[in-house]
């Protein structure tokens, strides 16, 4: 082999490491999806945005944007994928105004024991915003979550209600805190 053909190989092989992305790449350390405008939903979910804690000893965040301020009966579920199965492990589920509970879940609609006491999860409705902090450490320091959001208004059909980023499915992940 010539020279010249050892060192075409060395920098094909070398252009190929360094445009490769790594096998393990860590979510990013935050994420947006917009919704679309869904006119049948009574309390209708624009965006979601997800941010990881700054620290470990602060909340990752989520953010949910509706299409209208908040008003008595409305209310949001929110489970969250912890180990990247596309199950849910955590739900958390509130009304405006009102108390919210969290719990492990099994799946979108069976949960387990109640972790409310544990404050690892609150919930805050106000304006066109539903905020969420999570204390990942809290959770098992997961290395990353990702979200499903389902928002409804009491009383009214269950064809109001609405899904980001769709019915049962998740966002893509984000870092849940800074790994140490």
């Amino acid at each position: 082999m010539s020279p010249r053909t050892v060192l075409a190989a060395t920098a094909a092989a070398a252009l190929v490491a360094l445009t490769a992305p790594p096998a393990h790449a860590l979510p990013p350390t935050s994420r947006s999806i917009e919704d679309p405008v869904d006119k049948t939903a009574a309390y209708d979910i624009v965006g979601v945005s997800l941010r990881s804690a700054p620290t470990s000893k602060r909340p990752a965040v989520v953010k949910v944007t509706h299409d209208r301020r908040v008003a008595a009966g409305d209310a949001v579920d929110v489970w969250f994928d912890l180990d990247g199965d596309k199950v849910p492990d955590v739900h958390l589920s509130g009304s405006a105004f009102s108390e919210y509970v969290v719990r492990r879940a099994k799946s979108f609609t069976a949960d387990g024991k109640d972790l409310s006491e544990l404050d690892c999860v609150r919930l805050s409705m106000a304006g066109t915003t539903s905020k969420i902090r999570v204390f990942p450490a809290c959770l098992g320091d997961p290395v990353g979550f990702a979200v499903a959001v389902k928002s409804s208004v009491g009383g009214e059909p269950a064809a109001t209600v609405d899904w980001a980023p769709g019915t049962e499915r998740f966002t893509k992940k984000v870092l849940a805190a800074p790994l140490s």
